[in-house]
């Protein structure tokens, strides 16, 4: 009796379960070590912000001011760039940054700015994010409270 077609199709049905194991090995690595959706790494539009002073909106995007601002996070760095319309006026805006976050206590140090804010200032925020939304609110104290009374909050929306 010839034996060599059995051994062959034994070896042929070994490598694909193998073939098929090394396949849902793979998904369940790259599955495993994508980034978490509450990752903050990745590029966020504005959608809404407004500004508390003495206790009121001052200024509230979209419904006073036109425009809006796109940030990206990646690697420990920050850039923001936008443009927003007051009173006919478009003013330009940039930051660039380094961060870091433990959980909800975020930490811009100011590399670059378009205001009057100097290279090295630190600006600590609270930072929310579920899933594609992102909210911050700043400037905390060194005790990460808010000034109820004249703050910044600003929501994002991932788009990348």
């Amino acid at each position: 009796m010839n034996l060599k077609p059995y051994i062959l199709l034994t070896k042929i049905y070994k490598m694909k379960k193998l073939t098929l194991f090394l396949i849902v090995t793979l998904f369940l690595f790259v599955g495993c070590t994508t980034k978490k959706k509450n990752s903050i790494e990745g590029v966020w539009q504005m959608v809404s912000a407004y500004w508390i002073d003495s206790d009121s909106i001052n200024y509230n995007v979209p419904q006073d001011i036109e425009g809006g601002a796109i940030k990206a996070w990646h690697n420990g760095y920050v850039l923001a760039a936008g443009t927003f319309k007051i009173d006919s006026i478009d003013l330009p805006s940039y930051v660039a940054a380094t961060y870091t976050l433990d959980g909800d206590k975020y930490v811009e140090t100011i590399i670059y700015h378009d205001w009057t804010v100097s290279p090295g200032t630190i600006i600590n925020m609270i930072l929310e994010i579920k899933n594609d939304t992102l909210i911050q609110k700043w400037p905390a104290d060194e005790n990460w409270n808010l000034n109820e009374k004249a703050y910044m909050w600003e929501k994002y929306v991932r788009i990348k």
